[in-house]
């Protein structure tokens, strides 16, 4: 289900950034929002809030200026970007 795998997925990118149940380097300072917004991206996709889901993930995606140029950014905007296109697909 498509639902299961973006859930996983935002989960991977929420600890990998030290949101959750691990949290890291980028929960203080400015990648706070950024959390917050993926944290509620996933509230939204549990509580099946379509459009809440996917305004949360767009204000993700910028946010992301928060992470140091390099390839943990790369992989959060790419992340980021297939989940938004994933929920474009379900909403068209």
């Amino acid at each position: 289900m498509q639902q299961t795998e973006d859930l996983a997925r935002l989960e991977v990118l929420i600890a990998s950034l030290g949101g959750g149940l691990n949290p890291g380097t980028h929960s203080e300072g400015s990648c706070k929002l950024l959390l917050g917004h993926l944290e509620t991206a996933r509230r939204n996709l549990l509580g099946t809030m379509r459009n809440e889901y996917a305004l949360s993930l767009d204000q993700a995606k910028s946010a992301i200026a928060c992470i140091p140029v390099g390839k943990q950014r790369d992989q959060t905007r790419q992340t980021l970007q297939s989940l938004i296109g994933s929920q474009r697909m379900k909403r068209g």
